[in-house]
C-alpha cells in the first residue's frame, strides 16, 4: 500500500482557541484535518500527470486524544481505495506514540484548468 507520512508542530495558530473550534489551547480539529489533507493531497499529486490534481471530497474523522502547543504530531496517510477519479485514504495521526486521531478522507482527481473554469 502506498503511505505517506510528515511531521507537523503545533503551533498557537492550530488551537483551538485561534480557530473558534473551542475553548482550550490544544491542537484543534479543523487544524488536524487540515494536516490530513495536506499529507494526503501531497501523497496523491505525486502520481498525477500535469495538469491534474486533486479536491477534498469527504473528511470522516474521529478526534481522539489532544495534542497541546509545541507537540510534533506525525500525520500518515495511505491509499486504500482507487475507484475511477476518487481516491479513498485512511487518514491517522500521532503524538508520540498515542494515536490521536483516525479517518477516512477521500479526494477527486481534477483537470486544474477545467476545474478553475468552473469558479469563474
Amino acid at each position: 500500500m502506498e503511505f505517506l507520512e510528515k511531521k507537523f508542530t503545533v503551533k498557537t495558530e492550530h488551537s483551538a482557541v485561534k480557530v473558534s473550534s473551542g475553548a482550550v489551547d490544544v491542537l484543534s480539529t479543523p487544524c488536524l484535518i487540515a494536516f490530513m489533507e495536506d499529507v494526503s493531497f501531497t501523497l496523491l499529486q505525486e502520481k498525477l500527470s500535469k495538469g491534474l490534481t486533486s479536491v477534498g471530497y469527504h473528511v470522516d474523522v474521529k478526534h481522539l486524544a489532544p495534542a497541546p502547543i509545541g507537540a510534533e504530531i506525525l500525520v500518515r496517510s495511505t491509499i486504500v481505495k482507487e475507484e475511477g477519479k476518487r481516491v479513498t485514504f485512511k487518514v491517522e495521526a500521532f503524538y508520540k506514540d498515542k494515536k490521536i486521531a483516525e479517518g477516512i478522507h477521500e479526494r477527486v482527481i481534477v483537470n486544474e484548468d477545467e476545474f478553475m473554469k468552473r469558479v469563474e
